[in-house]
């Protein structure tokens, strides 16, 4: 990643995949990117609101990126340093300007030292280049004049060959005018910060060699085993997401809790409740071998309730009563019902004696879910039989416990 420091901070033109850019005093940690970018090509950071050219007002950030820049370990940092822009500052109460060309000494060794102290080692010329990078023309206002053994030099000028860009360590200095992020891209390839990897052909895979053989029949063996496993996890996520709806009716109400109670009852029980029409009264009504099982399906906050043991007994006279043929010997009537279902199953109060005598008393059995679902993985396990568990809802009152 590139961080680009600039005065404003919100250039999109130098923006980009793998740049980004923020204003130089909100500078992230340098050492977060491996290469950092110090544009200082805005005239709005050559004002001084003092009569004099030796310094600039936002001193005091170059003071704060100079420390930040002596404690970088890993990152490139390069300056680029200003061509010749408009430097304003205050005489006898107004605005005035000059250029940075008749102010080098000043900009040099009062400003950017600030930043970066070894600048003042160097000499600074005023004259207008251009130095070719990645086949396109770079202006440049100064040019470095320099002993052979300051730094390297990295560009120069075409034809003059006057030195635009050098680098000591991990510090670059240059006047190049990198205004775009294509710019800024193709002089990092220039300088070698930036290698453009060559693909490699298609007809390379035919050439083997070493142990090609090896590595690609390694390759193949775990390939399959990886097949397999990926088989195999996803059938376990398969059956764990199946127990996870059966389970879902610890914690449901309504049409939601019906649906998977339903499922569970027509696996378990053998029985057809796909011709179930609700018609406001019982929630499940089927038939097995002759015998009708008559219920309701609650999911509620509270305890079990005497009025949900009613509500059920009053569905299973008015079926005694439109069917007064039958022995009531085989009719069951079951409240199944997620009590207490905002709570974790273990921390749940016990249904009340009360509402267990009423269920007695009616002829009627509470299945709480949680019961269901314990019965039901004794069905699936193959602990018990079909015909076990209907005897077990057809044979017991008041509260099944398993």
């Amino acid at each position: 990643m590139i961080q680009v420091l600039t005065y404003d901070g919100s250039e999109t033109n130098l923006s980009g995949a793998g740049v980004i850019v923020n204003r130089l005093h909100d500078a992230r940690s340098l050492d977060e990117f491996e290469i950092n970018i110090i544009d200082l090509n805005n005239e709005g950071i050559w004002e001084y609101s003092r009569a004099n050219t030796n310094s600039i007002d936002m001193i005091s950030d170059f003071s704060s990126l100079r420390h930040m820049i002596y404690g970088c370990k890993k990152s490139i940092i390069i300056i680029l340093l200003p061509n010749n822009c408009k430097f304003s500052y205050i005489e006898y109460g107004r605005n005035v300007y000059t250029e940075l060309k008749d102010i080098i000494s000043n900009m040099k060794d009062d400003i950017l030292s600030v930043l970066y102290e070894d600048i003042k080692t160097t000499r600074i010329v005023y004259e207008n280049t251009r130095t070719r990078i990645c086949g396109e023309d770079i202006s440049a206002s100064f040019y470095f004049d320099i002993s052979d053994d300051w730094g390297e030099v990295l560009t120069k000028s075409v034809k003059s060959e006057k030195v635009t860009t050098v680098r000591k360590e991990r510090i670059i200095l240059s006047f190049l005018q990198l205004h775009t992020y294509s710019k800024v891209i193709g002089f990092l390839k220039e300088i070698g910060l930036i290698v453009d990897k060559q693909e490699e052909p298609e007809w390379l895979k035919e050439i083997r060699m070493f142990d090609d053989d090896k590595q690609y029949e390694i390759i193949r063996q775990n390939t399959e085993i990886i097949r397999a496993a990926n088989q195999v996890i996803d059938s376990a996520i398969m059956s764990i997401n199946k127990n996870k709806r059966y389970k879902s009716i610890l914690y449901t109400t309504g049409d939601e809790l019906v649906e998977v109670v339903f499922e569970i009852l027509t696996e378990m029980l053998g029985c057809d409740l796909s011709k179930f029409e609700d018609k406001k009264k019982e929630d499940f009504l089927f038939e097995i071998d002759k015998h009708v099982f008559i219920g309701e399906i609650k999911g509620v906050n509270h305890n079990v309730k005497n009025e949900n043991v009613s509500q059920l007994d009053v569905h299973y006279q008015s079926y005694r009563d439109e069917h007064q043929e039958m022995d009531e010997k085989n009719i069951s009537s079951l409240l199944i019902i997620n009590h207490q279902k905002n709570k974790p199953v273990s921390v749940r109060e016990s249904v009340h004696a009360n509402q267990i005598n009423l269920a007695k008393r009616n002829g009627s059995l509470i299945v709480d879910t949680s019961t269901l679902l314990k019965l039901f993985e004794k069905y699936i396990s193959g602990e018990i039989r079909r015909a076990e568990c209907i005897d077990v809802l057809k044979s017991n009152i008041g509260l099944l416990e398993i």
